[in-house]
């Protein structure tokens, strides 16, 4: 036999043959090269009485794939603020763009012809490239400068150029921001397939949606959705509890006018319903903070507020309300079946200007705590016969009458609460439930003989009392319990069997199984 196997795998190894295809290489993109210039902080801007802001992007330009010989506009937005009374001044006052030519070597890129449009607090900023040159990749650096000489700098652009169109067949928008907070921004991958299309990609605001904020630019494989503040009682904030979705469509128009279309959907309001149990600790933290790219040289400080169903404030007593996390001990149970939950976080810096992003109201739904079966007994039973406990005979089992053995707990015990103790003790904490026990048929430990009788378990304890047939069947001890349940088990309890023939002596036992259910 081992012969054999070994000839069967000879001939296994005989038909293991591979053919090797030549396949064309594509040439690989030159690697990105380090930024000419660092590139700058974001940008932000806040109203301090009049505008104040730093000095960056808002906006950073986009990587772009076109065809050779068509025009190449790349859009960006900065800061920029007209002036208090000709105070503060900071305007966009040009723009220079930088080609990488290999070797760390940096140039000016010949006929870029910016031009720039302000409406304080941002300047929007277009850089004609002119007609797309050369084909392959090249990396492109922008510069802006202000009226009071201060520059920054863009990230590194990657610039595609193909000889003949690369038709688009489908987009996939993503976003790494998924849930956002009023106030914050959120960049959008187009996910344009195949990845070198040259279709024109086209961001848009849903249709009515002017109040929603804004997307910039509106052009390029990825663009940047800038969410608005609402008032906090607009419905925005108070009638989403699981946050708004943005719908923001995208187009992408390949050369023969046939287009691909897709909606990136982004939720903003950054708080979801939470089900909070009554007595019970309750903490959140919201997914939009996980993680969250705050602005730029701003520390942020947390104000959570708590409302009662009719948006009234309240002041949940052992609340913290001024962290990123929320958190409640011990939830009252009280006629508020639900309360509403709102985070404002303020962003300052250390000359006092301030930034918000706000949520929307959540709704926190106070629910009853589930039943927990803190402590069930085992039992044992012996014959009480002459003030003494006794072990049962064979003979005692085939009385006519059948025996009545009594119930036994141990009192050398400590006394606990503790699941499978010894002294009778059954404890059930929670609200609306219902307690329930199934004994299985006696089994001989030694021999596995099952007895051939159905014994009756009649468990008597303060103010009840229940008979449990030892067969199986699950039989309620306690019904639509509204509370605490503690209860010790009398020595009143008794096992009854019924006459029992040829029965072989050693220990039977039986599994008892509790159970719990929620009741109406």
């Amino acid at each position: 036999m081992r012969r054999k196997g070994w000839r069967w795998l000879a001939v296994c190894l005989s038909l293991l043959v591979f053919i090797l295809t030549a396949v064309p290489v594509q040439a690989a993109d030159p690697p990105a090269p380090d930024p000419e210039f660092t590139p700058s902080p974001d940008g932000f801007s806040v109203q301090f009485i009049f505008w104040w802001m730093n000095y960056g992007f808002t906006t950073q330009p986009n990587d772009y794939n076109v065809i050779q010989g068509t025009p190449l506009r790349i859009g960006m937005t900065t800061t920029a603020y007209s002036g208090f009374y000709g105070i503060g001044v900071k305007r966009i006052t040009g723009v220079t763009t930088r080609e990488y030519l290999g070797g760390g070597l940096w140039t000016n890129y010949p006929g870029a012809s910016p031009s720039f449009s302000q409406a304080d607090p941002t300047a929007t900023i277009i850089v004609d490239l002119g007609a797309a040159r050369v084909v392959g990749t090249n990396y492109v650096q922008f510069t802006a400068t202000y009226s009071d000489g201060t520059k920054i700098y863009s990230r590194v652009i990657k610039i595609t150029t193909t000889s003949s169109a690369i038709d688009a067949t489908a987009l996939a928008p993503q976003t790494t921001t998924p849930t956002i907070f009023w106030g914050q921004s959120a960049t959008i991958a187009s996910g344009i397939s195949p990845a070198n299309s040259t279709a024109k990609i086209n961001w848009a605001m849903p249709p009515g949606g002017a109040n929603l904020g804004t997307i910039m630019p509106p052009m390029g494989l990825a663009t940047e959705y800038n969410s608005a503040i609402p008032a906090l009682t607009d419905s925005l904030i108070a009638n989403n509890p699981a946050g708004f979705p943005v719908n923001i469509p995208i187009t992408a128009k390949n050369t023969d006018g046939t287009t691909v279309q897709n909606i990136a959907t982004i939720t903003v309001g950054g708080l979801t319903p939470q089900a909070v149990v009554a007595r019970e600790n309750f903490t959140y933290s919201p997914a939009a903070l996980n993680p969250a790219t705050f602005p730029a040289g701003m520390t942020p400080s947390y104000q959570w507020t708590v409302m009662d169903s009719n948006y009234q404030p309240v002041t949940p007593a052992g609340a913290v309300t001024n962290q990123a996390t929320f958190s409640w001990t011990k939830v009252p149970n009280n006629a508020a079946t639900y309360y509403f939950l709102q985070l404002t976080i303020t962003f300052t810096d250390g000359g006092g200007h301030t930034l918000k992003w706000q949520s929307n109201d959540t709704i926190l739904q106070v629910v009853d705590p589930p039943p927990y079966l803190r402590a069930v007994p085992n039992m044992r039973f012996q014959l009480f016969r002459d003030n003494a406990y006794t072990l049962p005979t064979a003979e005692d089992l085939n009385a006519a009458g059948g025996t009545t053995l009594a119930y036994q707990p141990d009192t050398g015990q400590p006394a606990n609460t503790f699941d499978g103790n010894n002294q009778g003790f059954i404890r059930v904490d929670g609200d609306h439930w219902t307690l329930s026990l199934a004994a299985s048929p006696f089994t001989n430990r030694t021999t596995g003989d099952v007895l051939t009788v159905t014994p009756t378990l009649h468990l008597v304890w303060a103010n009840g009392q229940a008979a449990v047939p030892v067969d199986g069947t699950n039989t309620v001890l306690v019904h639509n319990q509204t509370d605490n349940f503690a209860a010790t088990l009398s020595t009143d309890s008794t096992l009854y069997i019924p006459q029992t023939a040829q029965v072989p002596g050693g220990t039977y036992q039986s599994q008892l199984t509790w159970t719990v259910t929620i009741a109406p």
